[in-house]
């Protein structure tokens, strides 16, 4: 029996395809129905009782969510009776928004960065989860080999850190409700979900050990949130496994130092130099073009000492008093932020404060810096705990702005990368065409970095391979980037890369099951 908005997949087992909009829809809920009453599985909101009575369900005895993520859980308010069962380690979603938001907290000393970002809630202060406006409660946590509602429960993280799959004899076979985990023929739904961490991807690593894990299991059927039945369960969760090998596997590591250039040291302690008026910090995030009349520009001024605050700001200050008397730099005139994460931003209010400096930047990376609290997005200046939120910007541009400042014609333009909400900075300094290109690249890196998702930076129209686009663009003779790193020479080495990020969007577009690929990296839209 069926009715208007369900498919009977197995006598006893019907789907409903969510009618709703939004980046997650339509979500797949299932109903199974035995004599004791109907369990419904991942329950979209619009999904009620009198949908049910279309296919003679008249109880809702349990509610049973392989991931607790909105979409699969908003119906539950509308089956007030029944029980509901949610996997263990995502009660803190179920407690609403307001709960949810409390629990956000800043990077927590002793600042370590091993944690990269992976923290209950959020990745980096980015609110990575999709919990419920108003709380939900519990029956009973699922945990991995019990029995709940008449189904086993088997542990398969990876789309969300405590997600399972659930499965149970239905008309003589083996049924698998197996959430986001697949999609039909070894694709994935999204990508984003599995960013757990800062570039480490865990959720990923994860995802392809539960997919294993669940090979293992003789399954004949596979339903899962997204897409149509899995008929052939191993056959999917194989080629899974193979893509995810594909888009995880190594690409060829540039270098295992920060430089390709002869080490010089700057006269400013802690500095090198790079150019005879170029200086860069050698252990964070900051470098400095001096001027013939003595006066200076800096990009960016995150130093990276990870101390108390009180510590971190004296040695900033110590540190830019040596950096003007060994460099004799009369004033630092103009700061430039490249883009809004907080190691590169964090003493930027102090030293303008100072100076009496100009923050000059892109328009589209001064609404960040300014305003973070309007963004979801991760290492944003507050999640840092300093002393200021937000930086004031003097003068912004727009992307291709050109401007004059003492001998130097310095071009602003949109870079991406890491992160959207990025900047690069040209100049002719000393006969070298030079890019400030912050965390854009790295000489000590792969040719292919893991997506940063919580940093609005798909690869298609804002990540790594648009950054090398931008850059190829300008026939750099050098790159001064974030974390102590400068390439001399960079357009071999941009075009390898560029060559290897063409391979790796061919692996991403067989396993994706969103034809956009911006749909499958970005949680924004």
């Amino acid at each position: 029996m069926s009715a208007p908005g369900f498919d009977e997949i197995l006598p006893g087992l019907h789907r409903w395809r969510s009618g709703l909009r939004g980046a997650q829809q339509p979500v797949n809920s299932y109903v199974r129905i035995e004599s004791g009453g109907a369990a419904l599985i991942d329950p979209a909101a619009d999904l009620t009782p009198d949908k049910l009575h279309g296919i003679g369900v008249r109880r809702v005895a349990d509610i049973v969510i392989t991931h607790f993520q909105a979409e699969n859980a908003a119906g539950c308010v509308n089956f007030p009776d029944a029980r509901v069962h949610a996997p263990a380690g995502d009660e803190h979603l179920a407690g609403g928004r307001e709960a949810y938001e409390q629990m956000i907290e800043k990077w927590p000393a002793p600042w370590d960065w091993t944690t990269r970002g992976n923290y209950r809630g959020h990745l980096a202060g980015a609110r990575n989860e999709r919990p419920l406006e108003r709380p939900l409660r519990f029956d009973a946590p699922l945990t991995d080999g019990a029995e709940a509602a008449g189904f086993r429960v088997v542990r398969t993280p990876g789309h969300g850190k405590n997600a399972v799959t659930l499965i149970a004899e239905i008309s003589g076979n083996r049924v698998g409700f197996c959430g986001d985990l697949v999609c039909d023929g070894g694709q994935l739904w999204n990508w984003f979900d599995c960013d757990w961490d800062y570039g480490l991807q865990t959720g990923q690593h994860t995802l392809c050990r539960s997919a294993e894990r669940l090979q293992r299991e003789p399954i004949h059927l596979l339903c899962p949130a997204h897409g149509g039945t899995i008929r052939d369960p191993s056959a999917s969760l194989a080629l899974l496994v193979e893509r995810l090998a594909a888009v995880l596997g190594d690409t060829e590591m540039v270098s295992e130092v920060p430089i390709n250039l002869p080490e010089k040291d700057s006269p400013a302690r802690g500095f090198r130099e790079i150019l005879p008026c170029l200086h860069q910090w050698r252990d964070g995030n900051c470098a400095v073009l001096v001027s013939e009349t003595g006066h200076a520009l800096m990009v960016d001024d995150g130093l990276c000492c990870w101390t108390p605050l009180l510590e971190r700001a004296a040695h900033h200050r110590a540190v830019i008093a040596d950096l003007k008397r060994a460099l004799g730099i009369r004033k630092i005139e103009v700061i430039v932020p490249t883009h809004y994460h907080g190691d590169h931003i964090e003493n930027i209010p102090d030293l303008a404060a100072m100076e009496g400096s100009e923050v000059v930047c892109l328009d589209v990376v001064a609404e960040v810096i300014e305003h973070p609290d309007r963004f979801n997005l991760a290492s944003a200046l507050p999640w840092y705990g300093t002393h200021h939120d937000s930086v004031t910007v003097h003068r912004k541009l727009p992307d291709g702005a050109r401007l004059r400042w003492r001998e130097f014609d310095l071009e602003f333009f949109h870079l991406g990368g890491q992160t959207h909400y990025a900047l690069g900075l040209a100049a002719d300094i000393h006969s070298t065409r030079t890019l400030f290109v912050g965390d854009a690249f790295h000489l000590c890196k792969m040719l292919c970095e893991p997506v940063l998702c919580w940093n609005k930076a798909d690869p298609a129209t804002a990540g790594w391979p648009y950054a090398c686009d931008r850059m190829l663009e300008r026939k750099p003779d050098l790159l001064v980037c974030g974390h102590g790193s400068a390439v001399r020479n960079p357009v071999p080495l941009l075009r390898r890369c560029r060559e290897a990020w063409q391979t790796r969007f061919q692996q991403f577009k067989a396993l994706s099951a969103r034809a956009d690929l911006r749909k499958f990296f970005d949680p924004f839209l």
